[in-house]
């Protein structure tokens, strides 16, 4: 049924990746590290069957610089707050010895850019389809109103640029890494407090690119660690879809 979405009872067997990206304008209040270790600890308890399983966090500090703030201000706040998120994580794994350190990983967005070989050709490609497409256009503009934000050039690339990395990411072609995992993922799931944007359900969709990833169960899909619901992109209606 379409719209219709439900939680996960278990994780695959094999081993598999978290993503969890890290919002800059949330890390400090709803993404801050103890915040995030709520989330981690209650998936975990729940859904894992086997102990290979890593979480990479992605950090959107570069992604952020898509505004009019000057830049060297933003980059002193920004690298402050990732600083402080990750090692405020890793005090919390080392009172929770349960957890294994090595397999969490910390990635800000400019190393992760630099692990996919065709993300810039990828983009540029992406905002030329944008600019012919007129329901694209309005469901990047929706986006940007649920935020409370102001249609801008900035905020057009910021939202392009994220969903087309979520879309990499899933779709096998940006290279993970995890010293616990070390490549042997043969699933990879996004999760985040919240629900996904409409322009990225718009881009799995249509699929513009014709990737594809079977071997990851999770390719076309998100988990919500709020609403604890997984999200099938294939069978979202986006006109009766609401965030």
């Amino acid at each position: 049924m379409k719209n219709e979405f439900f939680d996960i009872n278990r994780l695959p067997k094999q081993a598999g990746l978290l993503i969890f990206g890290i919002s800059i304008s949330k890390i400090d209040n709803v993404q801050k590290a103890k915040k995030c270790f709520e989330y981690i600890d209650k998936f975990y308890k729940n859904k894992i069957v086997k102990p290979i399983v890593g979480l990479n966090f992605i950090y959107s500090d570069n992604l952020s610089l898509y505004s009019d703030e000057k830049a060297s201000t933003l980059k002193k706040k920004h690298q402050a707050s990732i600083h402080n998120h990750k090692y405020g994580f890793i005090k919390i794994l080392e009172k929770n010895s349960h957890y294994i350190p090595n397999a969490f990983n910390y990635t800000s967005w400019g190393q992760i850019i630099l692990e996919s070989k065709q993300f810039l050709s990828y983009f540029e490609k992406l905002k030329k389809i944008y600019r012919k497409d007129e329901e694209f256009k309005k469901i990047v503009k929706k986006d940007i109103n649920l935020n409370d934000k102001k249609v801008s050039q900035n905020q057009i690339n910021f939202i392009l640029e994220e969903i087309l990395m979520f879309y990499l990411v899933s779709k096998g072609k940006v290279r993970l890494n995890n010293e616990y995992v070390q490549d042997k993922q043969k699933w990879i799931l996004w999760c985040y407090p919240g629900k996904p944007l409409l322009s990225e359900i718009y881009l799995f969709q249509k699929n513009f690119f014709k990737l594809s990833n079977p071997e990851n169960v999770y390719e076309n899909s998100y988990y919500d660690l709020i609403d604890n619901k997984l999200y099938d992109y294939t069978k979202i209606d986006l006109e009766d879809f609401e965030v």
